[in-house]
């Protein structure tokens, strides 16, 4: 397919090659986007990013999005702390709303704009068209790299809240979630080709150093998981004043204990599980969307080696001490 929008590229390194069939990755595909000039960011290349063959038929959808003044975006690499985000965000700018929170699941109340470039959506609307429907305000879930975001975006300059988090936090999460959707592979297998950036929206580094190499950009709010973590509290102030909002000491009580991870893995709205399985909340910690939610939980479950590779491989993708410190 030729493309005036995107450059295309079939993935060469020969273990994906061997293995991409079993460890179901056979239409990954690589995508460079050809028009990054608006994106606010000097002397810079934008590299390519990982996808599947999905995105050919959906690149109009994406370049061409409608940006509204009123949206309120959400950003990250995935498994950052996204849905945690994103349930914060949404309450701050609802008045506190839990009843209707609990009521609704928040991939409804907050489309994932881009996911048909991944993977069908559960229904006849591919994941532009529900994002477009979704009534204003609208809230937006999106992955994508700074220079795949709309074209629009960049005019309009909506209220944004990017995370990031640990990159070896990351790795771990994101093998089990991509495990228990459709990945066949060993974990050992998924983070070596994660390394490669043959992972989706990979390379991570890229990816979040975009984010935060953009100028006067006064629309992006920054927040990372391990502060989230640490201080939760001021964290939601600090969401709160980004988007002009205020609550006494009790409500804000309220929404952290509702933030809280016990709650949160509980909250059926936020997990992504089937409402008719009765048997979601006994399943294993790992088989779930809402995992852990430790800091460092990768120490129990990556070898030493593999451990000092991700850090070595950080260092060797990221030279500035400040974006080092996005990762480690």
């Amino acid at each position: 397919m030729t493309s005036a929008l995107f450059e295309y590229k079939n993935i060469t390194d020969p273990i994906h090659l061997a293995t991409k069939v079993e460890r179901a990755e056979e239409d990954y595909i690589l995508v460079k986007p050809k028009s990054y000039e608006n994106v606010p960011i000097e002397n810079w290349i934008p590299p390519a990013y990982c996808y599947t063959k999905r995105f050919q038929s959906y690149e109009d959808n994406l370049f061409n999005f409608e940006v509204r003044k009123d949206d309120v975006w959400v950003s990250s690499f995935p498994k950052s702390g996204t849905t945690w985000c994103q349930e914060m965000v949404w309450l701050i700018c609802h008045d506190l709303d839990f009843k209707a929170a609990k009521s609704e699941p928040l991939r409804t109340r907050f489309p994932f704009l881009e996911v048909s470039l991944i993977h069908d959506t559960l229904d006849e609307l591919n994941s532009f068209e529900r994002a477009r429907n979704t009534p204003s305000p609208r809230f937006i879930k999106t992955h994508l790299p700074v220079s795949m975001l709309p074209k629009q975006y960049w005019e309009v300059l909506p209220k944004t809240v990017h995370i990031h988090r640990n990159v070896k936090s990351v790795a771990v999460s994101y093998f089990h979630h991509s495990k228990n959707i459709f990945y066949k592979g060993t974990k050992e297998e998924f983070i070596r080709s994660f390394m490669k950036d043959l992972q989706f929206y990979s390379p991570i580094h890229n990816h979040v150093t975009g984010y935060h190499k953009l100028t006067n950009c006064k629309n992006i709010l920054y927040l990372k998981y391990e502060d989230m973590k640490s201080d939760l509290r001021g964290c939601v102030e600090t969401v709160c004043r980004f988007f002009n909002r205020s609550y006494d000491d009790a409500a804000l009580d309220l929404l952290c204990e509702h933030l809280s991870f016990d709650s949160m893995k509980q909250n059926l709205a936020c997990n992504y599980e089937n409402k008719d399985d009765h048997g979601w909340q006994s399943k294993h910690c790992d088989e779930r969307f809402i995992r852990r939610g430790q800091i460092d939980s990768w120490n129990e479950e990556l070898s030493k080696e593999m451990v000092e590779d991700l850090d070595r491989w950080t260092r060797n993708n990221v030279q500035q001490e400040n974006l080092l410190n996005l990762f480690i």
